[in-house]
């Protein structure tokens, strides 16, 4: 077994040749890989690497620029409703409908936008339907009148949350992920990471989405 080498906070700051708050803010933020003993902060030589190797911090209200998906294909259509298993209807007043093929994966794509309530307000809402089914949700941010970002909760093969201190899977790495919560904030806001995207980024909610998807074919 390869053995890590496990740095102080203090130690961190001082690799990288910063202030000791920086490194706690980025743990918090989820962008340092960082795991507790006791009551004490510690990451490792792979952490760093892999923090250095994503390119650090990501700016506030930026997201990272993603490459197309393969073959992703969109167009505007009518507004349309959705009934949940619970009962409740949903109103999208915007909707965009096509495909997504890559490699052998093939599935028909449609998106709604509206608006709900989450975490205490009334937020923009997009749900990204897959073949007919709701695969995954973004919330707008608090800020989405300057930022135009939403969120959506990233969730592993196990049906857990990707927490802050995890080790972000291979297909996520490219992707702009934060703590769900310094982007939606208030009541019952998840402290677990989130996909971060503008409301327009098709692309990114479409690739999360079908990691989602994937995941599920996992269980």
């Amino acid at each position: 077994m390869e053995m890590l080498k496990v740095y102080t906070i203090k130690e961190t700051a001082d690799l990288l040749r910063t202030e000791i708050q920086t490194i706690f803010d980025e743990i918090k933020s989820g962008h340092l890989e960082a795991f507790m003993v006791g009551k004490e902060w510690r990451t490792t030589d792979k952490g760093i690497t892999d923090f250095i190797s994503r390119g650090g911090s990501q700016p506030a209200g930026t997201a990272q620029a993603r490459q197309p998906s393969s073959n992703l294909e969109l167009q505007k259509v009518a507004s349309f409703q959705y009934t949940w298993p619970g009962g409740q209807t949903e109103e999208y007043p915007e909707a965009y409908e096509g495909i997504y093929d890559a490699a052998d994966r093939h599935f028909e794509i449609k998106i709604g936008i509206g608006e709900r309530e989450a975490a205490g307000r009334n937020r923009k809402r997009v749900t990204v339907f897959l073949n007919g089914r709701p695969t995954i949700e973004f919330a707008g941010a608090d800020d989405f009148e300057s930022s135009r970002l939403v969120a959506s909760v990233v969730t592993l093969p196990n049906k857990k949350r990707l927490k802050p201190h995890q080790q972000i899977p291979d297909e996520y790495k490219s992707f702009d992920l934060r703590r769900y919560d310094s982007v939606v904030k208030g009541p019952r806001a998840a402290t677990t990471m989130a996909v971060v995207a503008k409301i327009d980024d098709f692309d990114t909610m479409v690739s999360h989405a079908v990691i989602r998807a994937m995941y599920r074919n996992q269980m």
